[in-house]
């Protein structure tokens, strides 16, 4: 028998996560390095033990420093969602970088280039 590995619980504790950090990024961090970065997609990593929380931003910049910047503050943005969230144990926060935007954004260019016709 298969079973999902998406139950409605998991992506509701998921889209809890990703509107709570959302938030939180924008009201707690002033580094102005991380000004505009937002969330794309939060996903199960290793079972329930982390989650994995894609981020991008627009001025793209150097995302090396964005996401360590990221990385060492996951541990104050998990101490803030265990004091809003009503839940027993929340997995680990890992910040990555979303690379799928720029993908698109250059598939769209290299279709503008062909010519009009394929865009």
């Amino acid at each position: 028998m298969f079973r999902s590995n998406r139950t409605p619980a998991r992506a509701r504790l998921h889209a809890d996560i990703k509107r709570l950090l959302s938030t939180l990024m924008q009201r707690d961090i002033a580094d102005p390095r991380l000004f505009g970065v937002c969330i794309t997609r939060v996903e199960p990593w290793h079972g329930d033990h982390a989650v994995r929380i894609w981020v991008h931003k627009p001025d793209e910049g150097d995302t090396d420093v964005c996401i360590d910047r990221l990385n060492h503050l996951s541990v104050h943005f998990a101490h803030k969602l265990r004091r809003t969230m009503p839940k027993r144990h929340l997995p680990n926060l890992l910040f990555c970088w979303d690379q799928s935007i720029e993908d698109g954004a250059d598939m769209i260019r290299l279709l503008h280039s062909i010519g009009p016709d394929y865009s």
